[in-house]
């Protein structure tokens, strides 16, 4: 009992922020389910130190507790907690520009949880690959990608994610001097994040439509 409430304050912490009092808990309880041999639990709190380590930009600790967590969730079963941490390191990966190494561990990510139908998991990793192609100028590649995330999210009715397909495919055709169809894709997602309140969203696309209006 006492392990699981400490887990939910870190869980809970780390929604609002509050990272060190999150890890704080989440050591804590890690180390409660360690003692009791719940290799799950402890990797669902190595998993929760991952992201919350990420979020701060400490990529080599983050790395070091995902793919202990991943490790743990091998051995326990558990390919949605696997491959949810392939995600999360391909992504860290992508953030320090390590291309290759980022669609490697996303690739795998993406095959498991196509294999347990996970859509939203499939989506967020078919993006994050578009996004890896985009930002090396691979633009029919990215594209492809970008698509096949764009019509799960339209499936499934994932608002949020739908209109960052759609920033992306506007920033492709604006890098692509298609201005016309790039203000289309742009102006469709600026829509949605509006409606959702989605702040960094609107900013995003405005910056491009901006380049867009004065030819920059």
């Amino acid at each position: 009992g006492a392990a699981q409430c400490l887990q939910l304050i870190g869980d809970t912490r780390m929604m609002q922020d509050q990272y060190p009092e999150a890890e704080d808990s989440l050591t804590q309880s890690k180390e409660m389910f360690e003692k009791v041999g719940d290799q799950l639990r402890a990797a669902q709190c190595l998993q929760s130190l991952g992201e919350i380590r990420s979020m701060q930009s400490q990529y080599p600790q983050a790395e070091d507790s995902l793919t202990q967590a991943k490790e743990l969730f091998e051995r326990t079963g558990s390919q949605l907690g696997a491959a949810q941490c392939l995600q999360s390191l391909g992504n860290i990966r992508s953030m320090q520009s390590q291309y290759p190494e980022a669609e490697d561990f996303l690739t795998q990510a993406k095959e498991m949880l196509e294999t347990i139908g996970d859509q939203i998991g499939t989506a967020e990793c078919l993006w994050s690959l578009g996004e890896i192609r985009r930002m090396q100028d691979q633009y029919s590649e990215a594209e492809h990608l970008l698509l096949k995330s764009k019509e799960i999210r339209e499936r499934i009715g994932d608002t949020n994610g739908l209109a960052w397909c759609l920033d992306s495919l506007g920033t492709i055709r604006y890098h692509q001097d298609k201005n016309a169809e790039a203000v289309d894709y742009l102006t469709q997602a600026k829509e949605i994040f509006e409606r959702i309140g989605n702040q960094n969203g609107i900013a995003d696309c405005l910056q491009v439509l901006e380049q867009i209006r004065t030819g920059s």
